[in-house]
């Protein structure tokens, strides 16, 4: 009984690593966002600013 347990979680591992592989290489890649429109300085105390939310010091 044991033997067939071990067996069948090894076949699960074995189908789920072929699954990973599968979508990693026909998955369509992501585009790739520049890092500028990711991060930019607040003009007034320097902090990084994320996105387009206004900086914590209110004034950038």
């Amino acid at each position: 009984m044991l033997k067939i347990v071990v067996i069948f979680l090894g076949l699960l591992l074995v189908l789920s690593m072929i699954g990973s592989l599968a979508t990693k290489f026909l998955a369509p890649k992501r585009p790739e966002v520049p890092k500028a429109q990711i991060k930019a300085k607040c003009g007034n105390c320097g902090r990084t600013v994320i996105g387009t939310a206004p900086c914590v010091c209110g004034k950038g």
